[in-house]
């Protein structure tokens, strides 16, 4: 059996630079080394999906979240905020409503893939006015929003699609939030 010294020498030279590479990609992020309680304050844009643009145009929302890293690659949530979908042309519109507003009380989690690229989702009630389902006359509704965003030391942006239900009934929209991290 003959064996190739330069080929030999690239495969290990392959395995260790990757093994090096796989360490300073997922190594700890400065923001696990030093913290594990953050609060961000954030800025939404909403874009209605049931009912469509037909009934809601964009809206904007602000909100707060408290996080605590349980490990490096998970961190437990817990929030609250406010949301506007103002209706579309009130007047003409074929199926009034009055603007839809929302205070969600949440709780969730993160979970990174990457040391700043994570994957969320959050579950909770929210105070909605005007109701979800008109016939039960009820201002609650349960809400299920999954995400995905990319967070750094100071800044966290992420894409989410919110589920606002009661009794059947429902409002879904879009979000895009950026939000400004104080760490601590």
């Amino acid at each position: 059996m003959k064996f190739n010294l330069p080929l030999i020498a690239v495969i290990l030279f392959a395995l260790l630079g990757a093994s090096t590479a796989k360490a300073q990609l997922l190594g700890n992020n400065e923001r696990y080394a030093q913290y594990v309680s953050h609060i961000n304050v954030g800025l939404e844009g909403l874009y209605a999906q049931n009912p469509g643009h037909q009934i809601y145009r964009g809206g904007v929302g602000f909100s707060i979240k408290y996080q605590y890293d349980v490990t490096q690659n998970l961190g437990v949530t817990g929030g609250t905020g406010y949301y506007v979908l103002p209706t579309v042309n009130k007047n003409n519109n074929p199926f009034p409503r009055p603007d839809f507003k929302m205070i969600p009380l949440r709780v969730g989690a993160k979970a990174y893939f990457l040391p700043e690229a994570y994957f969320g989702g959050e579950l909770g009630v929210a105070y909605v006015d005007p109701y979800v389902n008109q016939a039960s006359q009820s201002h609650f509704a349960k809400l299920l929003a999954p995400s995905i965003g990319y967070e750094t030391n100071h800044l966290d942006v992420s894409f989410r699609y919110e589920n606002v239900n009661h009794n059947g009934d429902y409002v879904s929209f879009m979000t895009l939030r950026a939000a400004y991290i104080f760490n601590f």
